[in-house]
């Protein structure tokens, strides 16, 4: 019985690709459709022309295929037989109805190697085998195919989360294959990295161990410096998720866990891209600076990445969740350095009297920023409901005002909304394109998959070996539509 299955497995699988390149031939012009291989009853008509004595005349052959004959082919002589070969490479011809076997020797003789692989095998021992049957047979070869790199990644639905620490995104990077000793009794293995996805502002802490308890200590105090976001999102284990809540819920208890798809590191896009970020950019630091203490170097690279212009918002991280650009350029305290004053007393300016000098110098950044902005974005606010199901996403637009006290505060939160204004603007754009994208990728996949289609679904890596499929075979059988999305049964 398993003998029957396979010889009609393979009769199914010959009759598939010889459909598929009789295809493609009745696809040529019609010049090229006879000649482009040899049928049997072709290389029949060419033996017996070729057997014709010379002088006779060839009547049942009209001359414009003797002249091809004749200078396209030669007579060889194998074991006492007459076999029709080529004039130029005195192979013997492969006539098309053995196409199939022919090159499925040859693919299985270079171990599944590629097209050039399979197609220089197969002409080494025959003739006219063309490369468009070699490619067509590769397509049908199921080993193959289930090991092919994937080339184009599906595209993930953008997060939309507008306002600082609306949603914190963490993740540890491992660090145990340089682990870094700064005394003989404290060893960092881990980095714990944290980014705001609105203003992509980012913390990082050096990390003993992954311990829930360690995690939960280095976010207490990032959460009482600078408030708590409304959402804490992290793709770490079920386990290590549960204990980190359980610290904190405590003490925030209108914190909002979300835990992303294992194994999807696309549902954290933001914070997978900035562990990259952060160790390319850790490496350089050290490699500049002759040091290997990365713990060390944690503090000025996240300093650099935060006041560094992101693509995003058209602004620094920094300026975003401060509303200002640092002050450690400041002419005034360039000038207190360069006299080398270091007691308030001696000042050159008593600092009463700089209030209007802090004024004009809140104006003068405040004109200065603009002209690091795009003015040509459009002030449209995007609705998120149709961009996101983000129920915690707000604008800062519902912010409450403060009282006016002083000249200083009114200006200064009007430059910070400015501030955020423009990156909430630039945001919003960006998350536009990628939204038209994801919506673009949907209707492809929609007009491309129909029902009794072969599909592949990708195995991740920890669920195979190196010598698995990457892919797991799979046919349509049902397709439905939900919310303007496909939804297929497999």
């Amino acid at each position: 019985m398993e003998s029957d299955s396979t010889i009609v497995q393979m009769n199914n699988d010959e009759k598939i690709y010889y459909e598929k390149v009789d295809e493609y031939i009745n696809s040529l012009d019609k010049k090229f459709r006879e000649k482009c291989v040899i049928k049997q009853q072709v290389y029949d008509d060419i033996l017996k022309c070729l057997l014709l004595p010379k002088g006779s005349p060839p009547d049942a052959y009209s001359s414009t295929f003797v002249y091809w004959v004749k200078h396209k082919f030669i007579l060889i002589k194998i074991a006492g037989i007459d076999i029709v070969a080529c004039i130029k490479s005195k192979k013997p011809i492969c006539v098309y109805e053995a196409f199939y076997n022919v090159i499925n020797e040859a693919h299985a003789a270079v171990s599944h190697g590629g097209r050039e692989k399979t197609y220089f095998e197969s002409n080494s021992q025959y003739s006219w085998i063309p490369r468009f049957c070699v490619e067509i047979f590769l397509k049908q070869c199921l080993p193959c195919q289930t090991r092919k790199p994937l080339k184009q990644y599906v595209v993930s639905k953008p997060i939309i989360s507008l306002g600082v620490m609306t949603r914190l995104q963490i993740d540890l990077i491992d660090m145990r294959t340089r682990p870094d000793k700064t005394s003989p009794d404290i060893t960092y293995s881990w980095i714990l990295n944290c980014i705001d996805h609105f203003s992509k502002f980012s913390w990082a802490f050096p990390l003993r161990n992954k311990s829930a308890n360690e995690v939960a200590t280095k976010l207490r105090d990032l959460f009482f410096t600078f408030g708590p976001p409304r959402i804490l999102h992290s793709d770490n284990g079920r386990e290590f998720i549960s204990n980190v809540i359980t610290e904190l819920k405590n003490l925030f208890p209108d914190l909002v866990f979300i835990r992303g798809r294992p194994r999807h590191p696309q549902s954290q896009g933001c914070i997978e891209r900035a562990n990259g970020i952060l160790c390319e950019a850790l490496g350089k630091w050290m490699c500049t600076n002759n040091s290997t203490s990365w713990s060390f170097a944690l503090a000025p690279v996240i300093y650099g990445l935060n006041t560094r212009m992101s693509s995003v918002t058209k602004t620094t991280p920094y300026e975003v969740m401060f509303g200002q650009q640092p002050r450690s350029d400041s002419d005034f305290w360039k000038l207190i350095q360069q006299n080398g004053v270091e007691d308030e007393e001696n000042l050159p300016t008593p600092v009463a009297e700089l209030n209007d000098e802090l004024n004009d110098d809140l104006n003068d950044d405040q004109g200065d920023s603009l002209i690091h902005f795009d003015k040509g974005i459009d002030a449209d606010v995007v609705d998120l409901d149709k961009l996101s199901n983000d129920a915690v996403s707000c604008s800062l637009s519902n912010t409450p005002s403060t009282p006016r006290s002083s000249s200083i505060t009114e200006k200064t939160p009007k430059k910070h909304d400015l501030v955020r204004k423009i990156a909430t603007d630039n945001y919003l754009t960006t998350a536009n394109k990628k939204m038209k994208l994801y919506r673009d990728s949907l209707n492809l996949i929609a007009n491309n998959f129909n029902i009794n289609d072969c599909v592949g679904i990708a195995i991740h890596t920890v669920d195979r070996t190196n010598t698995d499929p990457k892919y797991l075979p799979c046919l349509i059988i049902e397709k439905n539509e939900k919310n303007n999305i496909s939804l297929y049964k497999l």
